[in-house]
């Protein structure tokens, strides 16, 4: 089993270090040879900043594999939607059985309790940064 999970993409922009890669994240039926009729089928396109002290050997417009480790992957999802929603099950067991609160205050405290969490997560954004980080590589023939 792969420890990385790649995509591929194409160079947008090179500034000094920096590598600016446009990966387009397809849905599982985007290979189906009905997808345009079928309204279910979609694509995004993403950019990714690299860090990269190889951005020399790199050109605009080449096509290149973006790559990322699983463990990665694992904490983003973790940070993401694990936490903020064993956040919202505490929430409103507690705010049910032992504060007794109403509906309407029990979503007012998610909605709360969801601002502070994601806007803590915004203000370690550049410590988190650092141990999310991608490389890239050429694509293999």
């Amino acid at each position: 089993m792969s420890k990385t999970i790649e995509h591929t993409g194409v160079i947008e922009s090179i500034n000094g270090n920096q590598i600016r890669v446009k990966i387009v994240q397809s849905s599982a039926c985007s290979s189906c040879q009905v997808k345009s009729m079928c309204s279910s089928s979609e694509s995004k396109e993403k950019l990714i900043d690299i860090e990269s002290s190889l951005s020399d050997h790199y050109n605009v417009g080449e096509e290149v594999v973006v790559c990322g480790s699983l463990s990665m992957s694992r904490n983003a999802v973790l940070l993401a939607f694990a936490i903020p929603l064993i956040l919202i099950v505490v929430w409103v067991v507690c705010g049910t059985y032992f504060l007794s609160l109403n509906e309407q205050m029990i979503m007012v405290g998610i909605l709360i309790i969801l601002a502070v969490y994601y806007l803590v997560l915004h203000f370690f954004n550049d410590k988190m940064s650092k141990s999310f980080s991608f490389w890239i590589k050429r694509p293999s023939s």
